[in-house]
C-alpha cells in the first residue's frame, strides 16, 4: 500500500520506536509504541494547522477562537459534550461549513472556505456522524467511490469539472472512455479493484462475503465499516473521522479499534470525533476538549481525561446529576454506559433456551397497549423474524435488546407499517393493525425517533417540530404545542431559526424528541436514542424517555445498543437474537443476568 507519506519518512518521524510498526500484536506492544510515537510526531511537520478558527449560527457562537496543529503520523481526538463544536469544527475542516474567520491550511496550503471537492483533491478524506452510504450502491462499489478523486484514465477533462458552462466535456469523455475503454482505463480499473479488495479485507470477517451485496441490506456496524474503507482508500494525508463506532456495541468498537491502531502504526494522520473514552485514550497521541465553543483543554489522552474542567464539562457536576430511577429502583446511569460487561457472566448458569421458557409467562400488568403476537418478517428469503411475539403496557417503557442483525429495528420498522408481516397480528388499543398505514398509525398515536434522527438538515428547527404534526386535524392548538415543546426543550428555543443540519448531535436528538411528541403519540418507538451522545446528555436524554413515561403517561419501545443502560430505566425487557425473543422479564429481573450477554454478544450472524 502507497502510504501518505514514504517509510523513510516515517521511520524518521518514529525512529526512537523500539518495536516493528507493522507487526504491533500484544498490548504491551500497543503501549510501547504509543508513548514513544507520541513523542516523536510532534517533530513532524503539522498536516493541519488550525488557526482563530470561528463560526456562529444566529449570533450563538459554535466555534470560537480556536487554533491546534496536527502533525504527520498524529493522531488527534476532539471530545467534549454535545454541542461544543466538535463536528461543527470538522464540517469547517472539510469544506462542509464556511468559517466566519480564522486560517485552515492542509500542508501549508490555504483550504478555508474552499469546496468541499476542493479540499477533499488536497488529501482529505472523511467519515461522518451519522453514517453516509449509498444505499443502491453495493460494497465494493461504495468503498471504489471512495477513489474517484484520484482516477485520471477513467476521467479525461476531469480539470474542467469545476467550470458549469464546459463541464459537459468532461462528462462526455468519462461516457466515451466506459465504453470503448483503452488500456490505460482497463489497468486503472484493475488497480482501483485491487485497492477495493485490500480495503474490503481489513473487515474481512464481517465484509468479505457481502462485497457483492447492496450496503441497505447490512447492520449499522457494518455500513460504517464500508464507510472506513472508503475514507481510506484514497490514501489521504488526513483522515476525519466523526464518531467512527457510534451504534456499535463493546467487540464491535474492539475490532474497529484494532484497525484503527494499525493504521496509526502504518503512519496515518487521524482527527477523531469520539465519546467513548477508553477508545480515545487507546488511540491519542493528544486530546483537544471543547466546550462552549472553546479548547478548554489540549493535552495527552490522561491528562485530559482527568483535568476537572473537562470532568465537569462533559459529566456534569456531580450534585446536578438526576439519577434516573426505573420501577426496579435501578440506579446510577452512568456507571452503566457499557453493555453487559464480561465479569458479570458466571459459569454454570441455564442456557438461554431454558430461561426462555422460565420466562415465558405474561406479567401482571392489563391489557397492554400494542402487542406484536407470532410475526414473521422476510427480506426475500431471510426470515428476519422468527415467530416474535412482544407486549408493550400502557405508560410503560420496554427495551428490546440484541446483537446487530439480531432483528430489532425489523420490529420497529413493522409496528410502523414499514414491513408487512407474513404471518402474525399486531394489536393496538384492541384493534387489529396489522394491514393498516403508516399515516394511519401515526395518526392513530403511533410515532418514531429514527435511528441517527433523521431530522431535515435544510429545515429550521421549528419547521421541523411542525412537520411532527403533519398527520394531526387543522384547528388543533399546534402553535401552542410549539411552545410546550420550547419549555421541555430550551435549547430548540435558542435555536428556532437555525439550520437543523448545523445543529450538534445531541440537539438534533432533543430535535427529533420534539418532533415526535408534537404527533400526540400515545406510544413511541425509540431506535438507538442515546447513540452518539456524551455521558452528560445520555443521563438528561433517559431522564426526558423516563419523564414521558412519568408525566406524559406515553409508552416507549426502546431499541439500544447498551444494555445494561436501556434497562436500567425499562420496566420490561426482550432480548432478540437471530430474529426470535431469548430472554423477556422485568427489566430488574434481566439487569444482571449473566445469560443476556450470552443472547446480546453470542452468535448473531451480522446482515
Amino acid at each position: 500500500m502507497t502510504l501518505p507519506f514514504n517509510n523513510a519518512n516515517i521511520d524518521e518521524a518514529v525512529k526512537k520506536v523500539p518495536i516493528d510498526k507493522e507487526d504491533l500484536h500484544g498490548e504491551g506492544d500497543i503501549v510501547a509504541f504509543a508513548a514513544e510515537h507520541r513523542r516523536a510526531v510532534l517533530d513532524a511537520p503539522a498536516v493541519l494547522q488550525v488557526r482563530n478558527l470561528s463560526k456562529s449560527f444566529n449570533g450563538l457562537k459554535a466555534v470560537n477562537n480556536i487554533s491546534f496543529d496536527l502533525h504527520q503520523g498524529e493522531v488527534v481526538s476532539i471530545i467534549g459534550p454535545n454541542g461544543s463544536g466538535k463536528s461543527t469544527t470538522i464540517n469547517l475542516i472539510s469544506g462542509f461549513i464556511k468559517p466566519d474567520s480564522g486560517l485552515i491550511d492542509i500542508d501549508s496550503e490555504t483550504v478555508a472556505g474552499l469546496s468541499v471537492p476542493d479540499i477533499s483533491e488536497r488529501g482529505l478524506a472523511r467519515t461522518f456522524q451519522n453514517g453516509r452510504v449509498f444505499g443502491g450502491l453495493t460494497v465494493d462499489e461504495n468503498v471504489a467511490l471512495g477513489f474517484h478523486k484520484r482516477l485520471n484514465a477513467q476521467r479525461p477533462f476531469k480539470q474542467v469539472q469545476r467550470y458549469p458552462i464546459i463541464r459537459w466535456l468532461s462528462l462526455l469523455g468519462e461516457t466515451a472512455v466506459a465504453l470503448v475503454p483503452g488500456p490505460k482505463t482497463r489497468s486503472e480499473k484493475q488497480d482501483v479493484n485491487e485497492r477495493v479488495e485490500r480495503e474490503v479485507d481489513r473487515f474481512k470477517e464481517r465484509l468479505g462475503n457481502r462485497r457483492n451485496d447492496y450496503t441497505y441490506t447490512l447492520s449499522y456496524a457494518n455500513r460504517r465499516r464500508t464507510e472506513i474503507a472508503r475514507a481510506h482508500i484514497s490514501e489521504p494525508k488526513l483522515l476525519l473521522l466523526d464518531e467512527p463506532t457510534a451504534g456499535m456495541n463493546q467487540s464491535e468498537t474492539a475490532e474497529v479499534l484494532q484497525q484503527l491502531q494499525h493504521l496509526k502504526a502504518q503512519g496515518h494522520t487521524i482527527l477523531l470525533v469520539e465519546h467513548k473514552i477508553e477508545l480515545v485514550t487507546a488511540l491519542s497521541d493528544h486530546v483537544i476538549a471543547m466546550d462552549g465553543g472553546k479548547i478548554i483543554a489540549f493535552d495527552e489522552p490522561d491528562e485530559v481525561r482527568n483535568n476537572p474542567q473537562v470532568v465537569e464539562a462533559y459529566l456534569g457536576k456531580r450534585n446536578e446529576i438526576r439519577k434516573t430511577t426505573a420501577a426496579g429502583g435501578q440506579k446510577d446511569i452512568l456507571a452503566k454506559q457499557n453493555a453487559i460487561e464480561a465479569a458479570d457472566a458466571v459459569n454454570g448458569v441455564a442456557s438461554v433456551s431454558e430461561l426462555s421458557a422460565d420466562r415465558d409467562v405474561k406479567s401482571s400488568y392489563a391489557q397492554p397497549l400494542l402487542t406484536l403476537d407470532n410475526v414473521d418478517i422476510f427480506y426475500g428469503q431471510v426470515h428476519a423474524l422468527q415467530g416474535v411475539s412482544i407486549d408493550i403496557p400502557k405508560g410503560a417503557i420496554v427495551s428490546l435488546l440484541g446483537g446487530n442483525a439480531s432483528g430489532k429495528s425489523t420490529t420497529m420498522k413493522t409496528i410502523l407499517g414499514l414491513k408487512q408481516p407474513k404471518n402474525g397480528t399486531l394489536t393496538y388499543e384492541g384493534n387489529d393493525i396489522t394491514a393498516l398505514s403508516t399515516r394511519h398509525r401515526v395518526q392513530a398515536g403511533i410515532a418514531a425517533v429514527p435511528e441517527a434522527r433523521r431530522i431535515f438538515p435544510a429545515m429550521t428547527v421549528e419547521e421541523n417540530l411542525l412537520t411532527g404534526a403533519y398527520t394531526r386535524k387543522r384547528g388543533g392548538d399546534i402553535a401552542g404545542d410549539v411552545e410546550q415543546m420550547y419549555e421541555r426543550f430550551p435549547r430548540l428555543k435558542e435555536r428556532r431559526t437555525q439550520q437543523a443540519g448545523t445543529m450538534s448531535g445531541g440537539e438534533q436528538q432533543m430535535l427529533a424528541f420534539a418532533r415526535a411528541l408534537m404527533s400526540h403519540p400515545k406510544i413511541i418507538c425509540m431506535d438507538e436514542p442515546t447513540m452518539g451522545l456524551s455521558p452528560k446528555l445520555v443521563e438528561y436524554v433517559l431522564e426526558q424517555i423516563a419523564k414521558l413515561r412519568d408525566e406524559l403517561g406515553v409508552s416507549v419501545l426502546m431499541v439500544e445498543q447498551q444494555a445494561e443502560l436501556a434497562l436500567s430505566i425499562a420496566d420490561y425487557g426482550y432480548v432478540l437474537q437471530n430474529g426470535r425473543i431469548r430472554l423477556r422479564g422485568k427489566a430488574s429481573d434481566l439487569l444482571h443476568n449473566p445469560a443476556v450477554q450470552e443472547a446480546y454478544l453470542g452468535g448473531a450472524s451480522e446482515t
